[in-house]
């Protein structure tokens, strides 16, 4: 008997060392290893999609070895029958498979209450609400793909990643169209003298000594280990570049002085390679130039050179399920604030992080508080605490400006940059800025981004825009003094995807009350070949996408997928290859090549589409690939 177990325990041993097993091993102890990594420092990163996959993961590995060298020893010795001396194999087996592909994780939506939800199609072109603003309602997306380089040397925030004399322009073309003017000193006028014009201060432009707060977003900058100020990594946070443009705008065109303007987060540090690359000209050169060096910079713990650290009022704010929080110097001292969101997913309940929620650091007691209420304003109906943050008199109501900044966007969470493959990205950065004075009809339309990207944002994530659009009664008082809000804080609404992207007739504009949307860019625009599958950092288990990863990793047979994007033309045919060696080529849609061969480790697969007999474009991906 005891020979006998030692020959089974051998022979299993012997099947997970083939190559049929080492897929299991290498998956299992990359996702232990990168869940430690990521998680034992911030817990929170735990609901993140890519640690749910590693989490799943490591326990099917983890319970497989334990299976293996606990109850199939004691069962060995005390069992006659050859199938009970089956049985911890199979319970293994079931363990593995159940875990990898029972993880939901980012491809299913959850509500707040852990159930499921099923995926939804928006209705276009319904509006509710009320737009605002100089010109009502109106988002003006500009974009230009040669913001960014698409090929990335380093971090994505460093110097020759970015080209700010072409984001510089983007502001430019962005203000002017907002206000429907030609120049940029009358495009500013005309926003501060609205903004004047609705607090009852008539028809003034801005005003020397007026102080005016910038709300960034560096909700990756977390403070807990080692320096939060050194940190460096690839996370997305401000963009240092973005965030120029704008100043150079403040300060060179309006007039503001640079003592009058504050950058600032209140619940996260403002990290060196942020800070420097605004307060000096160019960064890194020799010499170093200083730029916006009287800027204030306010983060939360003033641990750095040229950081001061943020500063309580005796100003509070309600939100409607009872949480009080406290106002910072900067925002109730500033008469303007310019809110500055990312175009940015976000891995809690499927949400997203635009203009709401980026106030969230806008007060001097933990974000973390509000979490439940944010979670509970993800369901159709519930309050919502980004209204909260629109209504209330220092936050939305001082808002001259809502600037999204769309250059990198991510997919997947608040942290990954992802380059979208809708058109026209073309698998390309977003390259992207949104302007507008409607907090409502700017994160309709950065959602409609989102969205039609794929990102899967659950139904509930555009709560807060219904809910501020048409404001429930008697709910939303933030300054507690009984005057609840009843009037609309701008327009939401779907866009119709079937208009070109670039057309004013994406929604239903000013004759139709809905959002007034204006573009700039489409003279960049070129056909494009993307790969449909595999994504860039999905996992596909025998064909079926599992969601993000922290790299593209492909366990068994796929189906490798193309399409084209943009106006082509006719396309001939679509060849497929691996390290650039010719696999399969398709004359007909949909495209697809199926990788069914033995295959170990890093590959380079490469679509080349040929159009218009002449033309071709071309793509390729690197992806893992076991078996």
């Amino acid at each position: 008997m005891k020979n006998h177990a030692h020959h089974k325990k051998s022979t299993i041993w012997q099947k997970m060392t083939s190559w049929k097993g080492i897929w299991f091993h290498v998956a299992g102890i990359i996702a232990i290893i990168w869940f430690l990594i990521r998680v034992a420092p911030n817990p929170q990163r735990a609901r993140y999609p890519c640690q749910q996959v590693a989490l799943s993961i490591s326990f099917g590995y983890i319970a497989f070895w334990g299976i293996l060298f606990t109850g199939l020893v004691v069962w060995l010795r005390t069992v006659k029958t050859r199938w009970a001396k089956t049985i911890p194999t199979l319970a293994a087996a079931f363990v593995v498979l159940f875990t990898i592909t029972g993880a939901v994780f980012a491809s299913n939506y959850f509500q707040g209450n852990g159930t499921m939800a099923s995926a939804w199609d928006p209705i276009p072109k319904q509006p509710m609400g009320i737009g605002t603003g100089v010109n009502p309602g109106r988002v003006v997306w500009v974009w230009n793909p040669n913001a960014t380089e698409k090929n990335l040397n380093g971090y994505w925030w460093e110097q020759e990643n970015n080209n700010q004399d072409v984001i510089d322009h983007m502001f430019s073309v962005g203000v002017q169209q907002l206000t429907g003017t030609s120049s940029d000193s009358v495009a500013w006028n005309s926003v501060f003298c609205y903004f004047n014009e609705v607090h009852e201060n008539g028809n003034v432009g801005y005003q020397p000594g007026e102080k005016i707060a910038i709300k960034l977003n560096f909700n990756n900058a977390l403070v807990g280990v080692g320096d939060p100020y050194v940190k460096e990594d690839n996370d997305r946070d401000a963009s240092p570049y973005v965030v120029k443009a704008l100043l150079r705008q403040l300060v060179n065109v309006v007039g503001v002085a640079q003592e009058d303007i504050t950058l600032f987060d209140a619940s996260r540090p403002i990290p060196n390679c942020f800070y420097n690359r605004v307060y000096y000209e160019i960064y890194p050169a020799d010499p170093l130039v200083e730029e916006f060096s009287h800027i204030h910079y306010v983060d939360s713990i003033g641990g750095a050179t040229g950081r001061e650290q943020v500063a309580p009022s005796s100003t509070k704010m309600y939100f409607s399920d009872g949480t009080i929080r406290t106002l910072p110097t900067c925002v109730v001292d500033a008469k303007y604030i310019i809110n500055m969101p990312i175009l940015k997913r976000h891995p809690i309940n499927m949400g997203v992080t635009l203009s709401g929620k980026n106030f969230f650091g806008s007060f001097i007691e933990p974000v973390s508080d509000i979490h439940a209420y944010h979670i509970s304003g993800l369901t159709m109906g519930n309050a919502a605490p980004q209204v909260d943050l629109f209504a209330y008199e220092h936050l939305g109501g001082k808002t001259l400006l809502f600037l999204g900044d769309g250059t990198f966007g991510t997919k997947v969470d608040h942290k990954t940059i992802a380059k979208f493959l809708m058109y026209p990205f073309n698998d390309d950065w977003t390259n992207s800025l949104f302007f507008s004075q409607d907090p409502v009809a700017i994160d309709s339309v950065m959602y409609d981004f989102l969205l039609t990207e794929g990102t899967n944002p659950i139904e509930g994530s555009q709560n807060y825009l219904h809910q501020a659009a048409v404001p429930a009664p008697n709910v939303y008082d933030p300054e507690h003094d009984g005057m609840y809000l009843s009037t609309s804080l701008g327009v939401h609404e779907h866009w119709d995807r079937t208009v070109n992207i670039f057309s004013v007739d994406r929604y239903s504009g000013l004759t139709g009350n809905g959002i007034d949307y204006r573009t700039s860019g489409e003279e960049y625009v070129r056909p494009g070949v993307v790969f449909t599958t595999p994504l860039e950092k999905h996992l596909y288990l025998f064909g079926t996408d599992k969601g993000a990863f922290p790299f593209t990793m492909i366990l068994g047979k796929i189906d490798v997928e193309a399409q084209v994007n943009g106006d082509a033309g006719t396309v001939q045919k679509i060849e497929f290859y691996k390290d650039n060696i010719l696999q399969f080529t398709d004359t007909e849609a949909p495209y697809i090549w199926t990788w069914n061969k033995l295959s170990f480790f890093r590959h380079t697969i490469k679509i080349i589409a040929y159009y218009d007999s002449v033309n071709s474009t071309s793509n390729q991906i690197t992806v893992w690939k076991l078996f």
